[in-house]
């Protein structure tokens, strides 16, 4: 009988030295799944006080995007680059000297693909091309599908007391789900939940009850971000690691419909958001307690907690 996998170490769910060398082996290197072509447009009316420019950042890399884009089917790269964008045009007074500014900085490496989704690498030359990267695998999933249909309605950016492990550890499986997540596990049962592996990214997929039609798409990507396309919607999700107890969450919800129509998808969406922290926050206690060290998985039933934690392991220990 074959021994079966075992969890990481559980002192990486707690290290910061942890963190800081999954900056340099893992979210420093390969590909990263970003967001959707259409959030990098306009959005005044989000209110999210950064209405020029979307800031991100993996792991103390920063990077931003200028919200720039009027017609997202027109969009074949973006203007991406590497810095504090609040930092960059402090102080600016007028509009060419701010574009003047951010002309000087690094741009940042990336790929718009045909379905609008935007993913980067901070590799100067990058030692795979995308496909390659993700073993020529992701096409089946994304190269019919347009992404670019559905308007940005919400983006949510806060930090939850969680090791992004703890988070994608729930993530990646679903024997939780009946439980935790009674609304969800109602329309999209347990029973019929199966994650696929790929290259480099899971797929999840579950047959809806009733007569409805979306079967749902839910791609997670490695190491801690995902897409996730169901009622009628679609929601993406950035679990950025702060340290070793602490994570970054930013969501955003794209839809088109009627604000009433979205407010339900929103409602729907953030409940299964919501059940998720309070697990992993409990979960995290725990895991600072000291009392768990190391433990066994099933081979089948988490399948996809295998297949990243492998990830993981073999990147932090080559």
């Amino acid at each position: 009988m074959s021994e079966l996998p075992k969890t990481v170490p559980a002192t990486w769910y707690t290290s910061d030295k942890f963190i800081e060398a999954a900056k340099h082996k893992i979210y420093n290197k390969g590909w990263h799944f970003v967001s959707i072509v259409n959030a990098f447009s306009m959005h005044p009316e989000l209110n999210d006080g950064l209405k020029e420019a979307l800031q991100l950042d993996f792991v103390g890399n920063p990077f931003f995007g200028l919200c720039n884009v009027d017609d997202p089917y027109a969009v074949k790269s973006l203007n991406l680059r590497y810095g504090v964008y609040k930092d960059i045009v402090e102080g600016c007074t007028s509009d060419e000297e701010k574009a003047a500014r951010i002309e000087k900085l690094e741009p940042v490496n990336h790929v718009v693909t045909e379905g609008g989704l935007v993913f980067i690498t901070h590799e100067r030359t990058p030692s795979q091309s995308l496909e390659d990267y993700f073993g020529n695998e992701l096409g089946q999933f994304i190269n019919d599908k347009d992404f670019r249909s559905r308007t940005l309605r919400r983006r949510l950016v806060y930090e939850c007391d969680y090791n992004f492990l703890t988070f994608i550890d729930g993530y990646q499986e679903c024997l939780h789900c009946q439980y935790t997540h009674p609304a969800f596990s109602k329309v999209y049962p347990f029973e019929f939940y199966k994650v696929d592996i790929h290259t480099n990214f899971c797929r999840h997929h579950c047959n809806p009850v009733g007569e409805q039609d979306d079967a749902g798409l839910f791609l997670y990507f490695f190491p801690s971000c995902t897409l996730n396309q169901y009622g009628g919607g679609m929601g993406i999700f950035r679990a950025n690691p702060v340290n070793g107890n602490k994570t970054r969450m930013e969501f955003e919800y794209f839809f088109d419909g009627s604000d009433e129509e979205f407010e339900a998808y929103f409602k729907f969406a953030r409940q299964v958001a919501l059940e998720d922290i309070w697990l992993c926050e409990a979960a995290q206690q725990n895991l600072i307690s000291g009392v768990y060290q190391q433990g066994l998985l099933h081979p089948k039933k988490e399948v996809g907690v295998v297949y990243y934690q492998s990830l993981v392991r073999e990147r932090i220990m080559a």
